[in-house]
């Protein structure tokens, strides 16, 4: 339960207040283990006050729920979202908010029913197979590199209907510029987009390469009529297309969900598969469990059931969540834990600070996959772990991702045993993401 307070008119906790820096020091220094620390200091709701940036953090799985779904109408997209993505993503569903973003889900949803997923299954399979004919044994690899191309050639194949993207580089070029732009540990402040930086000016080159990726992409598909590479299997991208031949969908529409779910797609999931293999690695008695595990059944398929397989995906993302904060803005006065939370305030709902708390976890910063039984998840509160938001707003490839985590990271187990070596580290960048902030190095033995 969160811990009320009695009077209302008691001012928010406020992390470290220094003159003009507000609380960007104590951020700035290790934006993770303050959040991991904050709750305790601070409590369930405190405020995080940075130059030309202050929000409200809300560290509580209940208050989670609040927001995201049982009173998810108190609160709104944040337009901030909009300043920072829309020149990249639009009205995709990211940021896309009434009447505009229920008119893309309605478009996009049908890429991820069910039995699509299983037909995407049978591609994720596939293409694991010709990545793993890179490694080598005994060699290095970099599985984040590896899971970055791996995760890429698979939304190519699934979502757009092609074979390959011959303009892979592009692509992980410009998730990494997008990425990059939004560390904040660079500098105490934001610094706008219209700054002529050499990371602002990186973010410019990648977005204009990326917007010629898509061109190409839909030019290819509407000189071919529509149909696609890998057999005759309706995607995503010819669904959208249908849709802008019958005018529901503008072409500007289209462009902005096909690019929010190309970087959305693969960017969230490689760091996914990233740290789960990282963990594994460095966790031999696990990495048996799982191996054992996807190395029983005669054949691998979408249907297999792989539970321990599914626990060790869970715990990496309960850990290494790589959407590790969700903004929004309260669309009128609300009171949370006492507080009374003003209309426009911005506030922030971290997978970070929930996954990582003693309150919900026992050693919550230890990698043990067999934590998740059915009797603890039956006992965990909802919105303790979240890592694809919730509520009417949630990841809309959730399933898709998990069911990729989960093929993946079983067929290249069946094929290798991932080792760890003296540099296998797993050191997140606060970025737009949690990717990893260099190189996650691994062994591979077959």
């Amino acid at each position: 339960m969160v811990e009320k307070r009695t009077h209302m008119s008691e001012t928010i906790p406020t992390a470290d207040r220094l003159p003009l820096l507000g609380s960007a020091l104590e951020v700035g220094r290790d934006p993770f283990r303050f959040l991991e620390r904050a709750p305790a200091e601070y409590g369930p709701v405190f405020r995080v006050s940075i130059p030309g940036l202050s929000f409200v953090c809300y560290t509580d799985a209940e208050l989670v729920e609040r927001v995201l779904a049982a009173e998810s109408d108190r609160y709104r997209k944040d337009p901030r979202e909009l300043d920072l993505l829309g020149d990249l993503l639009g009205e995709g569903l990211l940021t896309a908010r009434g009447e505009i973003w229920e008119r893309g889900r309605e478009h996009v949803q049908p890429a991820f029913y069910p039995g699509r997923l299983l037909e995407y299954g049978e591609e994720m399979l596939d293409r694991t197979g010709d990545e793993l004919e890179r490694w080598e044994d005994g060699h290095r690899i970099d599985v984040h590199e590896a899971a970055t191309r791996l995760t890429l050639s698979i939304v190519a194949t699934t979502m757009f209907g092609v074979e390959d993207v011959e303009e892979t580089d592009a692509i992980a070029d410009a998730a990494d510029a997008i990425t990059s732009r939004f560390e904040p540990s660079r500098v105490p402040m934001e610094i706008p987009l219209w700054v002529p930086t050499p990371a602002n000016r990186r973010y410019r080159r990648a977005t204009d390469d990326l917007d010629d990726v898509i061109e190409a992409i839909l030019r290819r598909r509407r000189e071919s009529g529509g149909e696609t590479d890998a057999d005759d299997r309706p995607d995503l991208c010819s669904a959208l297309l249908t849709a802008g031949e019958s005018g529901a969908l503008s072409d500007a529409e289209i462009r902005d969900h096909l690019v929010t779910m190309l970087l959305a797609g693969h960017e969230t999931t490689a760091i996914a598969l990233t740290y789960t293999l990282g963990l594994l690695a460095s966790h031999p008695d696990e990495r048996e469990r799982v191996l054992e595990e996807v190395r029983a059944p005669a054949e691998l398929t979408p249907r297999t059931e792989l539970p321990h397989t599914d626990r060790a995906i869970r715990e990496a993302l309960r850990l290494y969540p790589p959407t590790y904060m969700l903004y929004r803005e309260t669309a009128t006065t609300d009171t949370v834990a006492g507080y009374e939370i003003s209309e426009g305030t911005r506030v922030c709902l971290s997978q970070w600070a929930v996954h990582r708390n003693d309150r919900y976890y026992d050693d919550p910063l230890e990698f043990r996959p067999g934590r998740w039984t059915p009797e603890m998840r039956e006992s965990l509160p909802e919105y303790a772990y979240f890592p694809f938001g919730g509520g009417p707003r949630q990841c809309i490839g959730r399933r898709f991702a998990l069911l990729e985590l989960r093929l993946c990271l079983a067929r290249i187990l069946r094929s290798v045993r991932i080792e760890s070596v003296p540099e296998t580290e797993l050191t997140p960048t606060p970025a737009l993401t949690s990717r990893p902030d260099g190189p996650v190095p691994v062994r591979v033995r077959r």
